[in-house]
């Protein structure tokens, strides 16, 4: 977006003393991001007015001419081919030292003196698109050199003070303006400038319309949802023709191509005032009616562009009785445009919404100027004064022309009046600092809010070019008052703050501790996976698709299935890391999502609440070696994790479709996880699964010290034979309960075969012996063990082997 300081001069006075630069800082600081200040002079160096004095044919090429160019007060010599030179002729001459677009393509070249085919010349004589204004200058034929002569210029003026293009061009990030609808015309940014240097804004004014009942003009709105306001009137008796000097500079500076003086006057009023408009040939219009509908998908329509669309459902269209004639608020079409011979029109002021113009621009690839601006959700009471300010011109323009129809005002304008009421405190309070109720009262009024105070309160009425998206909270307008009354004005400050100790999160800290723990001390390592399951690793571990939150969007099927285990991806990851290596052991501590309801509820109705969310702690642990030993080395790491815990559990059988041998994990009867050893695997694979949140509860981080025995240990080994259904659990019960001098039973080896019995199995376990006050003897030993053997005889029928 393009603002022209001399366009908003027609509207504010710019102040003294302020330089182009500080006007672009000011406007950055409070309102929008300024890219760029573009002088338009600076293009212009060194190239002034000419006028040819005599001209000779070239001695050594027939098609250059040797001029003798009066540049006010000297003559230069200049070689030049144009065809059109003639005697007396005011001419653009680039002079020495300034640039120039060679025949109007590639990058500017700086002049300098040249000797061409032998003759000198000190600089040259242009044609329009090689000083940049082929837009301005439309060339017929083989005129290709830049005539002034209708011009009342002097010989040696520059060019940019003869042709008024003195413009200072602020350019404008469009991203920065998105969100304010009101600062996509001239007038909007002149209104900023206002407020922020507190000037005088002139009135928008326009003068009413002088009718003539003639053409008997119809619009019927089909869509109301989509089309909020809509302003139509006929235009009798136009011409037309090149738009006058003032108008085209005044579009180029802000850049927009030339047309004629109709489309012309039609992108100057959307550019001031940031309301589209569109003319149509009124002889192409069938019966003077006009409609607005939806099309219907596959519909075709050619665009002014020249490319026939295949229209998406719901597009918003303007059409009469017989066909479409326009992309509402896009583009108008081939079979309704203004031509050189068009003598009637209609013209078009309307208000669409916004999110239709966007669905529609966006599913064709095509965007205007119009669309941009419909997008950013108007202020429909600008149609009026868009059309009235449009057709002031028109007929100033187009001599004889006249308003042919009464104007056509559809209104279905479906934003309300916002009135806000905003305590003085709350601004002084975001703000960081007070300031004075005038001076808010005074911002606001000059951004044309109505104010009302009285005890500390504003009661505000937004205006209703920002009620369409922008103004709609009291935080909006301590936001407005902020950026004019200047960031830079709060006086740089640190804040006072209280420091405390923080709250400690327990289940983080044993959350923490763990992994430091596996790692450190078990030699794991930490891995990280994403939260959705694989398919085939769900039905290798029997968990079913249906118990699982399903995403309704999966990027890939293997991420359909949310995790309610993290043993799929675990085993996922060990099967990946046998190709380097054939012993590691991992470990992921993450959340699974379940089905059954939650504790976080989503809003506050206490309704509706997320799945359950709990943390799970789970290993694998690949080795080599024997089934057996893998198995009581992933018991080792049960034990030893929760010896770390100082939680006491239970084991108990639990037969699982992918498993050898599996274990639950209880305590007190609550079943915290399970472990055991994967079958139909290449290598000794062996889990475990902790529900973390369940077994946080129960943690105890609390150490105590116990000191080293002062006499020494003794250890005894025992291979005993039970039926194959006795669990160790309930032996190593038995055991501890015989004597308090046995401090550990640890089982080392089972063995299953014929030589014992097919329903039988050999267990062999160590046991230590230690007393606290003596050193133990070999008959205290043999006295216990014999007590052993008896215990577990009469509770199992063990048989010593």
């Amino acid at each position: 977006m393009y603002l022209s300081l001399n366009w908003i001069k027609n509207y504010v006075s710019l102040p003294k003393g302020v330089d182009n630069k500080q006007i672009g800082l000011d406007l950055t600081m409070s309102t929008v991001e300024v890219e760029e200040i573009i002088n338009q002079e600076d293009k212009f160096k060194g190239i002034v007015v000419g006028k040819i004095k005599e001209l000779t044919k070239h001695p050594k090429a027939d098609r250059l001419q040797v001029c003798k160019v009066d540049l006010g007060g000297k003559t230069e010599q200049i070689v030049c081919g144009g065809s059109n030179l003639s005697k007396g002729m005011l001419v653009a001459v680039a002079t020495v030292g300034s640039k120039v677009q060679w025949h109007g393509e590639g990058e500017y070249i700086t002049l300098g003196k040249v000797k061409i085919r032998g003759v000198e010349s000190n600089g040259m004589i242009t044609a329009s698109s090689e000083i940049g204004l082929g837009e301005l200058f439309i060339n017929e034929g083989e005129k290709d050199i830049l005539d002034l002569s209708e011009f009342k210029f002097k010989p040696g003026q520059s060019l940019s003070s003869a042709l008024e293009l003195n413009d200072v061009i602020i350019d404008i990030d469009n991203k920065s303006i998105n969100h304010r609808p009101d600062l996509w015309g001239q007038y909007g940014l002149a209104r900023e400038v206002a407020a922020i240097y507190k000037l005088k804004l002139k009135e928008y004014i326009i003068s009413d319309l002088d009718i003539k009942d003639e053409v008997k003009l119809k619009v019927n709105i089909k869509d109301k949802k989509n089309c909020f306001r809509y302003n139509a009137l006929s235009i009798s008796n136009i011409k037309v023709e090149e738009s006058p000097w003032w108008l085209k500079k005044q579009l180029q500076a802000v850049g927009i191509r030339p047309i004629n003086n109709i489309v012309d006057i039609t992108n100057y009023v959307m550019y001031e005032l940031g309301q589209p408009l569109h003319a149509f040939d009124a002889q192409q219009i069938s019966n003077n009616s006009i409609e607005v509908k939806q099309a219907k998908k596959g519909e075709e329509f050619i665009a002014l562009d020249g490319v026939k669309y295949s229209l998406p459902d719901e597009a918003l269209m303007i059409a009469d009785k017989d066909k479409y004639i326009a992309l509402a608020g896009i583009m108008g079409g081939q079979n309704s445009e203004i031509a050189s011979d068009t003598t009637d029109i209609i013209l078009e002021s309307a208000n669409f919404k916004a999110s239709s113009i966007r669905r529609t621009s966006t599913a064709l690839g095509l965007r205007s100027e119009s669309s941009s601006r419909f997008e950013k959700s108007l202020d429909p009471e600008l149609t009026e004064l868009g059309i009235k300010k449009a057709v002031a011109l028109i007929l100033s323009l187009s001599k004889g022309s006249y308003i042919s129809s009464k104007l056509i005002d559809v209104n279905n304008n479906p934003f309300k009046e916002i009135s806000l009421k905003v305590f003085e405190e709350l601004i002084n309070n975001r703000f960081g600092i007070k300031i004075p109720s005038k001076e808010i009262k005074s911002i606001l009024q000059r951004l044309q809010f109505k104010v009302d105070y009285k005890k500390g309160v504003f009661n505000i009425t937004v205006p209703s070019f920002r009620a369409t998206k922008d103004i709609s909270i009291p935080e909006d307008i301590v936001e407005e008052v902020a950026r004019i009354y200047g960031y830079d004005n709060i006086e740089p400050k640190l804040p006072t703050v209280a420091i405390q100790e923080p709250d400690i999160d327990m289940v983080q800290e044993a959350e923490y501790d763990t992994k430091q723990y596996l790692v450190l001390s078990q030699a794991y390592n930490e891995v990280y996976n994403y939260p959705f399951s694989d398919l085939d690793y769900l039905n290798k571990l029997d968990l079913d698709i249906k118990d699982h939150i399903q995403v309704t969007n999966p990027v890939s099927p293997e991420q359909k299935c949310l995790n309610i285990s993290l043993l799929p991806n675990l085993i996922k990851r060990a099967e990946e890391n046998l190709r380097w290596y054939d012993e590691f052991n991992i470990f992921e501590l993450q959340r699974v999502f379940k089905k059954e309801k939650g504790t976080y509820q989503t809003d506050r109705s206490k309704k509706d609440f997320l799945p359950q969310q709990d943390k799970y702690l789970t290993g694998v642990e690949v080795s080599k070696g024997s089934k057996e030993d893998s198995f009581l080395k992933l018991k080792g790491t049960i034990e030893s994790l929760f010896n770390y815990w100082n939680v006491n559990f239970e084991t108990e059988d639990l037969i699982l479709s992918y498993t050898d041998l599996a274990y639950s994990i209880k305590y007190q009867d609550i079943v915290l996880g399970k472990f055991g050893i994967l079958h139909n695997t290449d290598s000794n694979m062996c889990f475990w699964e902790i529900n973390f949140s369940l077994l946080s509860k129960y943690i105890n981080r609390v150490k105590e010290y116990k000191a080293l025995s002062k006499f020494p240990s003794i250890e005894r080994d025992m291979a005993i034979v039970v039926n194959k259904d006795i669990k160790w659990v309930d032996i190593e019960n038995e055991v501890y309960k015989i004597s308090a001098l046995i401090k550990d039973v640890n089982p080392f080896d089972i063995f299953r075969g014929k030589e014992i019995g097919d329903n039988k199995k050999s267990i062999a376990f160590h046991i230590e012996f230690r007393s606290e006050d003596k050193t133990l003897v070999a008959e205290d030993i043999d006295e216990i063990m014999d007590k052993i053997l008896k215990v577990l005889d009469k509770k199992f029928k063990a048989i010593l082997r």
